[in-house]
């Protein structure tokens, strides 16, 4: 198809823009705004990395609204109405206190336009601008008008339909962005902590080497430390992601040594167990 946009006019060209504009939806009109914003801003252009898309003008100026935003959740001034009410359901004596949430000040609106833009920076390779954005957001709490002073997180806002995201991909997306902006040392360590959170639980580490378009360095040394990290921890998340890092990393056959090692120590355990009571019971005659 041969559109002929050599043949036109500055002026027709505008035009055509502008009847394009009028049928696009909030999310192509931000888009087309970028675009435009980046074609103009031709002074900011030596400070734009050669593989950054983003113009720094453009990109300071949403970081800019963004942390507006967020003081503006952090100080109470944005928040959630409620409704309260007993729902008695089949049976009056197993009433359950409910709690409706009303989003009347846009705050997923907000909230949304945060994620999708963090994920415009990693798509950009600007991983401090999408960091800075995730870390917030899972420690996020907006306030309610509720009389206890009830707060609200990410997952919560999800559960009541407030913001629509899928919360698998949000959390690969942070920990990709969380394992660029670390020191090597560092990655295993404060990567674990985020297993804390529900969205994160059924995770497998292996999934964030495929999120971003830039591929992660020092795989052999974080996957080394992952595991010695694993080992030390206890609970069924971190004995999941421990068979995952070394069948990941190591085959088969280290999944198989490491099974051998556990139900070695789990015997010496029922020995040691056994060795104790009958030592009480030799006692006790």
């Amino acid at each position: 198809m041969n559109l002929k946009l050599d043949e036109l006019t500055k002026e027709e060209l505008q035009k055509i823009i502008e009847k394009i504009a009028k049928r696009l939806s909030k999310e192509q009109y931000e888009y087309l705004q970028h675009l435009i914003t980046e074609c103009t801003e031709k002074e900011n252009t030596a400070d734009i990395s050669p593989q950054s898309l983003m113009a720094q003008g453009f990109v300071d100026e949403k970081m800019l609204q963004i942390e507006e935003w967020k003081q503006q959740i952090e100080d109470g001034k944005l928040y959630l109405d409620t409704e309260e009410y007993e729902d008695y359901g089949d049976d009056y004596w197993d009433r359950e206190w409910i709690v409706e949430y009303y989003d009347n000040q846009q705050i997923g609106d907000k909230i949304m336009f945060m994620m999708r833009f963090a994920n415009d920076c990693i798509n950009d390779r600007r991983y401090q601008e999408a960091n800075s954005i995730y870390e917030w957001l899972w420690e996020m709490e907006v306030g309610t008008d509720y009389e206890d002073g009830e707060f609200v997180d990410l997952d919560t806002l999800a559960e009541n339909g407030i913001i629509a995201t899928d919360m698998k991909q949000l959390a690969l997306q942070t920990l990709y962005a969380n394992y660029q902006v670390l020191k090597k040392e560092k990655r295993a360590e404060m990567l674990y902590l985020y297993f804390n959170h529900s969205a994160f639980k059924n995770l497998h580490m292996e999934e964030i080497f495929h999120v971003g378009r830039e591929a992660l360095k020092d795989q052999k040394q974080f996957w080394e430390d992952w595991i010695v990290l694993l080992k030390n921890k206890q609970g069924d998340i971190a004995g999941r992601l421990l068979k995952d890092a070394v069948l990941y990393s190591q085959g088969i056959d280290g999944l198989s040594i490491l099974q051998m090692k556990v139900q070695q120590y789990t015997l010496r355990f029922i020995l040691l167990l056994w060795m104790c009571m009958a030592k009480h019971r030799i006692m006790k005659r």
